[in-house]
């Protein structure tokens, strides 16, 4: 598993909206479009859970992705539950002036970290600011004013006729088709056309017949088998070669580790520790250690559901650093309210040394695991 460590949050998967004025067709306006944009989203720490805090946020508007310095900038105190966020982004700067109709580009930028990339651009939807001024053709069905129709659905104008041209009058009749004129020139012929593509190849002829068959040849006589030769003297035996290396001796020893988990595991931890009881073994520098554990563990009840990473793990007899079997490679598990049955397992070549070995926790969660009964396991030393 990969986690980036560049930043304290991990990317916001964002939604940007606009505000709009909707009203029902033949109703008037009762203000002027809204000035502001709604953008929401969700953020999660570096670790992968949502964040539930109030954060200090500040949006960025460019001219173009890779642009140096912002448009304008506005910084806002959002509220996030569970990572989710809803910010409405225009109260103390005039979009109005930023949004002209080109694309613009949205850089967000959480408290003091790294503005986030790339920068999200600003299209068609955020532009409904302008739609308090037609400032283009206008395509409607029908035009109203004031409750009364003044133009219908074929285009005529129905409305007070006061100051208006009167009514067209008739059509006069068609005057006479005048002669037809004389042929011009023809013009110069055109570029010839490109080559067509080559048409389908045609299928084969049919085969010619097969010739007469040649008259086989006489056979050769079969010449007299040659005298077997004396069999050569048995040459001496060699030296014996040395004795090999002794081979491998496969297990060496197998120590079962089991009991109850009393200690609550805290959270946020930033690293391991052991959850139960230990084995103690000894390996030589080259031998391995492969071990097997499952507990079970939970939440209190009405907890909400966190991560925590569970394997098994090894440590210095004399102290020191627990160690994770399978190094970065750690699984993930989900813990809720009440406990469930967790399993681990891992092979590792710690060294010469040694070791403690059990099963442990690292609880990236907020809350505390509490509910806990008893785990098992063993670990085996190989050559």
């Amino acid at each position: 598993m990969t986690r980036s460590n560049a930043s304290a949050w991990r990317r916001i998967t964002a939604i940007m909206g606009a505000s709009f004025l909707l009203g029902a067709a033949g109703s008037a306006m009762a203000a002027g479009v809204p000035g502001t944009l709604t953008h929401q989203g969700r953020l999660f720490d570096d670790k992968g859970a949502p964040i539930t805090a109030t954060l200090s946020i500040t949006f960025h508007f460019y001219e173009s992705p890779n642009a140096g310095a912002p448009l304008a900038s506005e910084t806002i105190d959002v509220s996030l539950e569970d990572g989710y966020f809803s910010a409405s982004v225009g109260e103390t700067i005039d979009l109005t002036t930023i949004l002209d109709g080109q694309v613009k580009y949205l850089g967000i930028q959480v408290g003091a970290d790294e503005e986030m990339s790339p920068r999200v651009a600003v299209q068609s939807v955020p532009y409904a600011i302008v739609a308090g001024n037609a400032i283009g053709d206008i395509t409607p069905t029908t035009v109203t004013v004031g409750g009364v129709k003044v133009i219908d659905e074929t285009g005529k104008w129905v409305g007070d006729p006061t100051g208006l041209v009167g009514p067209e009058g008739p059509a006069g009749p068609a005057g006479p088709i005048g002669p037809q004129g004389i042929q011009g020139p023809q013009g110069d012929p055109g570029p010839a056309g490109p080559t067509g593509a080559q048409g389908p190849q045609g299928d084969p002829g049919p085969a010619g017949p097969v010739g007469p068959m040649g008259a086989t040849g006489p056979a050769g006589a079969t010449g007299p088998a040659g005298a077997t030769g004396p069999a050569g003297p048995t040459g001496p035996a060699g030296p014996t070669g040395p004795t090999g290396p002794t081979g491998p001796s496969g297990v060496v020893s197998i120590t079962a580790f089991s009991g109850a988990i009393t200690t609550p595991v805290a959270g946020n931890a930033a690293a391991y520790v052991f959850v139960g009881p230990q084995a103690t073994v000894t390996t030589t520098a080259t031998q391995r250690l492969t071990a097997v554990a499952e507990g079970a563990m939970g939440l209190s009840v009405g907890a909400t559901a966190q991560d925590a990473w569970i394997g098994v793990c090894y440590q210095p007899n004399a102290g020191g650093t627990i160690t994770n079997f399978v190094g970065l490679n750690y699984t993930i598990h989900r813990l809720t309210a009440g406990r469930l049955a967790f399993p681990a397992t891992g092979s590792v070549v710690p060294g010469a040394g040694t070791w403690k070995v059990g099963m442990c926790v690292r609880n990236i969660g907020a809350g505390s695991i509490t509910d806990a009964d008893y785990m098992n396991g063993w670990v085996s030393v190989t050559n």
